[in-house]
């Protein structure tokens, strides 16, 4: 240690170029290490951003197959089976099938 030496309230300080240099490459090392980690940072947070707008689309493509969902079970409640089209076509409109016979009262 070739530089100065003097005593302060705090305890020895030592003024030397080695020191100085070091405490530079501590600073810059520092520096480094934060902008990789804000680097790491911001790409996980845009990783995350664009998972929620993609979470976000699926929310709302989920919503409208719902929606779908409900309308076609509204359709579904008011389409007629056959047999219950062939049961008004029978008894409101008095249709027979081909091969059938009908005996009516006088």
């Amino acid at each position: 240690m070739n530089g100065k030496v003097r005593r302060s309230r705090g305890g020895l300080v030592i003024n030397s170029p080695f020191k100085r240099t070091l405490m530079v490459v501590v600073f810059l090392v520092l520096v480094v290490a934060v902008c990789v980690s804000y680097r790491a940072f911001s790409k996980k947070n845009e990783e995350f951003a664009d998972r929620l707008k993609r979470i976000e689309r699926l929310e709302d493509q989920i919503s409208a197959e719902d929606e779908k969902s409900k309308q076609l079970k509204k359709q579904e409640d008011k389409v007629i089976s056959d047999e219950d089209i062939e049961s008004i076509a029978r008894q409101e409109l008095g249709l027979i099938k081909k091969d059938e016979i009908v005996i009516r009262p006088n």
